[in-house]
């Protein structure tokens, strides 16, 4: 694709140099403009050759073309910047709650051993053994 626009770059500039040499004579005229408005005095510009005109018309549409590119890109940097932080924010917030569901997964899974172990201890029968100095029998665990 690069080598198609520099192609056609330069065939335009070449077009745009046979254009110049075909039609020197008409393009050498001098023109002289004028602004002429309501509110404000008639100004006239020096005798300008026409393609003069010509090559100034193109730089300026040029050097407008070049600022629209540059805005285009500043703003499309600036978007790119602002989603990047936005995701590195969610993936911040992501990490924070998974290690927030790791936490309450690992907090469930003590109190679940935790009931599972109390469980068992109350199930099972307690056997009575009697001491020698009393003659109480001990519940032991």
């Amino acid at each position: 694709m690069r080598y198609i626009k520099v192609l056609l770059l330069a065939v335009f500039f070449f077009l745009a140099l046979v254009f110049f040499f075909q039609n020197q004579a008409a393009l050498s005229q001098s023109i002289v403009l004028t602004l002429n408005l309501f509110f404000l005095p008639a100004m006239s510009s020096i005798a300008l050759p026409f393609y003069f005109l010509i090559i100034a018309a193109f730089a300026c549409g040029a050097l407008l073309t070049l600022a629209f590119l540059v805005w285009d890109k500043v703003n499309s940097s600036a978007k790119l910047v602002k989603q990047k932080w936005q995701i590195n924010s969610l993936e911040r917030a992501v990490a924070k709650g998974k290690k927030q569901a790791e936490a309450e997964a690992a907090r469930a899974d003590y109190l679940q051993k935790a009931g599972k172990e109390r469980q068992e201890n109350e199930k099972a029968p307690a056997s009575i053994v009697a001491t020698a100095d009393d003659s109480t029998p001990v519940a032991e665990k």
